[in-house]
């Protein structure tokens, strides 16, 4: 295996030589092998970027290797590039969506806890998705007789398809799957089958654009007909911390109109630059209720142990887990999304220090 090491088993980077350390690296299981990183002064100045220019005030910049591809499909700016960081990575409209070294665990955390404590998800539903890694975590569950997927702009799904096999692995061509080219709100609105768990996977902007129609309790009224006793729904919920709590916390709140079980859960995602949320709503489902060694004989029997690359029954047990001041945050009212009615988020909250507060804290004074 890795022939092509050499004898030490690390393989430099094409641009520099082995790097000689003074001290011995562990041995490694046999499907593992060292990559030496490329260090930045080996690029020198003049090397291709990409600015994420998604926040208002802030710009990312992310050092390309090559473009792959770049275009304009009739709905989207599309940029196919090959990063340093990161991998390979897709970008639409300005923003990241998705990169290959850290693909996995975003499309683990979106499909894997919804589909695992289904009973037995047979017909599944995804809303965007067009990369085709949602897809294929899907199909990994041999209870799936079909899985649909909507999607609106079929030439970024052909272009996934083509420069992204590392994420689809052929699940496009599994003869489960339906492909439909669409409006997700619209499939919907006029489909008349049920579905055991449905997954939202569209864009990740709440700024009033056609998207927004996706996100709103008259599209969860509709989505909910669609279920059947014991379905499931997980969304991606954007990006989700105390720092960033207001979209996401009134996603939760527009879809608790609906669902009587909405939690929150969240990732970190390196390549997004923050922690990643994610909804999972029913009729029944707390994940309260669900233990780590529960999620683990689930993991097992479902997919292996050997599938994920991040999930555990622990890990995703955590993911759930929320600090008191984010806890806070989503307790509070506010608006929820409605059809035709802008989202206008509330203002900041900031805290009023005691008066008498002194450092350290002396609980027994």
């Amino acid at each position: 295996m890795n022939s092509h090491l050499p004898s030490n088993g690390v393989a430099a980077a094409a641009t520099q030589p082995l790097i000689q350390r003074p001290y011995p690296l562990p041995p490694l299981p046999t499907d593992r092998y060292y990559v030496e990183s490329v260090s930045p002064a080996s690029i020198g100045d003049g090397s291709l970027e990409f600015i994420e220019d998604s926040d208002g005030f802030d710009t990312f910049t992310y050092r390309l290797k090559q473009v792959i591809y770049h275009g304009k499909t009739a709905f989207q700016n599309v940029l196919i590039a090959d990063t340093y960081n990161y991998g390979r990575a897709l970008m639409l409209d300005g923003a990241i969506q998705s990169s290959e070294d850290d693909e996995a665990v975003y499309h683990e955390l979106l499909v894997q806890p919804a589909m695992l404590r289904h009973p037995e998800p047979r017909d599944v539903l995804i809303i965007g998705g067009g990369e085709g890694a949602t897809l294929r975590e899907v199909l990994v569950h041999c209870s799936v007789k079909s899985a649909t997927m909507v999607d609106l702009d079929r030439e970024v799904v052909e272009l996934c398809r083509e420069h992204l096999t590392g994420w689809h692995m052929g699940a496009f061509d599994d003869p489960r799957v339906r492909m439909v080219y669409d409006d997700g709100r619209k499939f919907v609105a006029e489909a008349d089958s049920r579905y055991d768990v449905v997954i939202i996977d569209v864009v990740d902007m709440l700024d009033n654009g056609p998207a927004q129609a996706l996100y709103t309790r008259q599209f969860y009224e509709l989505l909910h007909r669609r279920l059947r006793p014991g379905g499931i729904v997980v969304v991606q919920a954007l990006e989700f911390s105390f720092l960033d709590d207001k979209a996401h916390a009134a996603l939760a709140r527009t879809l608790r109109t609906v669902f009587p079980e909405v939690h929150s859960y969240r990732v970190h995602v390196p390549s997004f630059l923050s922690c990643w949320g994610f909804l999972i709503a029913s009729d029944w489902f707390s994940p309260l209720h669900w233990t780590a060694d529960e999620i683990d004989r689930a993991i097992e029997a479902k997919i292996g142990a050997q599938w994920p690359d991040h999930l555990t029954g622990e890990f995703l047990r955590g993911c759930f887990s929320l600090c008191k001041e984010t806890r806070f945050l989503l307790s509070l009212p506010g608006p929820i999304l409605e059809d035709d009615v802008p989202f206008i988020p509330p203002p900041d909250i900031e805290d009023i220090e005691p008066a008498a507060m002194e450092f350290p804290l002396r609980p027994d004074a």
